[in-house]
């Protein structure tokens, strides 16, 4: 299946952690454009630049300076602007109260950074080229995707 272009916005600070990302998304799906930005205030000054256009998907570090990834997802699922763009929380944490948390704040999926390029690249090629609609239950066998 071709993916139709969509627009990754990343929020980390590790800027190996966002080359990474960007490079396994550019290896399964050329087509799809990364953005990186440094935090949560990075992300709203960016969102609020109409002329870069919504993106498709967020993915947001939980530990990040001045507007760490709880407080980045608390405001974008208050906003009616963004609250229908898929949030996904995407941290080195595994630890269950994180994850209750992230979808109690309305995260639409808990990864873990996963340790394997591969696993990563495998995980957003799905993302990539598949419907919100089946995108869980095509994700349930990762060990790095928490799926509510």
């Amino acid at each position: 299946m071709t993916p139709f272009k969509k627009k990754f916005l990343l929020a980390d600070d590790d800027a190996d952690d966002a080359s990474l990302f960007c490079e396994a998304l550019n290896l399964v799906a050329p087509v799809m454009e990364c953005i990186t930005v440094e935090n949560g205030l990075e992300l709203f000054e960016l969102l609020s630049n109409h002329t870069t256009g919504k993106p498709d998907v967020i993915f947001l570090d939980i530990n990040m300076p001045v507007m760490n990834g709880w407080e980045c997802l608390r405001t974008l699922k208050k906003n009616s602007d963004y609250k229908s763009i898929p949030a996904i929380m995407y941290s080195t944490s595994s630890a269950k109260k994180d994850i209750e948390l992230a979808y109690s704040l309305g995260a639409f999926l808990f990864v873990t950074k996963p340790e394997d390029f591969m696993e990563l690249s495998k995980i957003l090629e799905i993302v990539a080229t598949s419907s919100q609609d089946s995108l869980l239950s095509q994700l349930k066998s990762f060990k790095s995707v928490r799926v509510s």
